[in-house]
């Protein structure tokens, strides 16, 4: 593997940058060191702690945009120089991150809002409001739509940028993760049901909206990823530290993985590898989705989140 990971380490304000081409060589940076030697930025931290949750790469530019949960702001970090060159306030909580058609879209949690960025001018151009507590937003490059799943809303936002219009997928559970893949939506939701230990996969036709499949999983997963062009999803859960591999066609789990502490978000490398952030263990797992078996647990920052990979 020659590449590079960033990961965001949330609790202690820094990345960490994984070499896979060095020998998993690592490099832990501060958000605070970076601000130290970056010039011309007034921001007013207010001693409060900076969070950074979520990573947006420019792969044109070699740059990173970073979501400060705590701080409510995204910053903008040449990866060549290594600095940061500009930081820009936006919403409540802002969770998620992503870089689409020339602007940077901001899904900001406590605000129930999407900023939108110019990405040349780093300026912030507008909002858009969003249902209850949104958790997680895709961006369909087909079909120049956005869709936010709202947490705490039984529903999912369907935005279209095209003809600024927006519509409403009403669901009978709370959506947490959404994953799009072609002609379908898969949705991860959290029962309704008091003191429920289930967690719900819908999938979902994108052109009528229409569920075509609903599956309970037992267990309260929180994030999920579904293998491209396989009938295979893989769930984690903070709740009991295991990986859930589930066969779509077979509509059960097939493999549960015991992890420790809490695997949190999942990443794929395209190939044979998954990269599991765990933020109670301070870890990065490579997990090797043919033989379902860990390949090694890279020491990173405190309550790493979100990372990018870069080849």
């Amino acid at each position: 593997m020659e590449w590079k990971v960033v990961v965001a380490n949330t609790g202690e304000g820094s990345i960490t940058i994984i070499d896979f081409k060095n020998d998993y060589e690592i490099k832990d940076i501060s958000f605070i060191s970076l601000l130290d030697k970056a010039k011309g930025i007034d921001i007013c931290l207010d001693n409060q702690p900076i969070g950074p949750w979520d990573i947006a790469l420019d792969r044109e530019k070699n740059k990173i945009y970073l979501a400060n949960a705590y701080n409510n702001s995204i910053s903008k970090i040449d990866m060549n120089k290594m600095n940061i060159e500009s930081i820009l306030a936006v919403g409540k909580f802002p969770s998620t991150i992503k870089i689409y058609d020339g602007f940077i879209f901001v899904l900001n949690e406590d605000s129930n809002s999407i900023s939108i960025v110019d990405k040349k001018s780093f300026n912030l151009i507008g909002n858009i409001s969003v249902g209850d507590k949104p958790e997680d937003m895709e961006i369909y490059n087909f079909s120049k739509k956005i869709f936010i799943a709202n947490g705490n809303g039984h529903s999912v936002d369907i935005i279209d940028l095209e003809n600024n219009k927006k519509e409403k997928l009403i669901l009978s559970n709370n959506p947490i993760r959404l994953c799009l893949e072609k002609e379908y939506m898969y949705i991860l939701s959290h029962s309704n049901e008091s003191f429920s230990e289930h967690s719900n996969i819908s999938i979902v036709r994108l052109d009528n909206l229409s569920i075509v499949k609903s599956l309970d999983i037992e267990g309260v997963c929180n994030n999920m990823l579904k293998l491209r062009e396989k009938n295979i999803l893989f769930l984690t859960s903070l709740q009991d530290g295991h990986l859930y591999k589930v066969d779509l066609k077979a509509n059960k789990i097939i493999k549960k993985i015991y992890l420790e502490g809490m695997p949190n978000k999942i990443f794929w490398d395209g190939n044979k590898s998954l990269l599991i952030t765990n933020t109670s263990k301070d870890i990065l797992t490579i997990f090797n989705i043919f033989n379902n078996k860990v390949i090694k647990n890279i020491k990173v920052g405190s309550e790493p989140n979100g990372l990018i990979i870069i080849k």
